[in-house]
């Protein structure tokens, strides 16, 4: 990718996450990296390419921020992954915010997302199912590994908009809240030593 493009995106985020994408235009961003519409559109030809582009880095960073196992115990290994997940969660807000919206107006970015959803489900069966072998958590039943990760999952996606709905302005602070629900989450089902 080249610099311009990096710029661009940087740029975006940024406008998107203060303002929201419904009311930053191409024009706002163009101005903002000190460009030309022009310029910018020989890059990106609309707003949607540039989100499209914003979800797919953001799946990227997603993808590449699984803990390292080696040498560290459960919970240091559960406290990493949390935490780089609902910083991911802060770093592209905008996405948590306007989901259903954004999901609605292009058919390929939903159809990149439930993909998405379903293969992160599936890794955090696993997750949960090693952290069983481990003996850090009890024995789960499939069914229970499956509402602890789609209650997991639906924390991690809509827990920053759940704050504004309750009045509550998205600070850090308060997103990364959210790892502590999830720790809570998982606190019935842990062995007792």
């Amino acid at each position: 990718m080249s610099a311009t493009k990096d710029r661009i995106l940087e740029v975006s985020l940024r406008e998107f996450n203060k303002h929201s994408t419904r009311l930053v235009t191409t024009n706002h961003i163009a101005e903002a990296c000190a460009m030309s519409p022009g310029n910018l559109y020989y890059h990106y030809s609309n707003k949607e390419a540039i989100v499209f582009s914003l979800f797919e880095k953001m799946i990227f960073e997603w993808d590449n921020q699984t803990a390292d196992l080696d040498n560290k115990l459960p919970d240091e290994i559960l406290h990493e992954q949390l935490h780089k997940t609902f910083e991911c969660v802060w770093k592209y807000r905008f996405v948590h915010r306007e989901l259903a919206s954004l999901l609605d107006k292009d058919s390929a970015l939903k159809k990149m997302c439930h993909q998405v959803l379903q293969r992160r489900l599936k890794e955090i069966e696993n997750f949960l199912q090693s952290f069983e072998q481990m003996n850090v958590l009890q024995p789960l039943s499939s069914e229970q590994r499956g509402f602890i990760a789609q209650t997991a999952l639906y924390y991690g996606l809509f827990w920053q908009p759940y704050l504004e709905v309750l009045g509550e302005r998205p600070t850090k602070e308060n997103v990364m809240r959210g790892v502590k629900m999830i720790r809570l989450l998982l606190e019935p089902y842990r062995r007792v030593a």
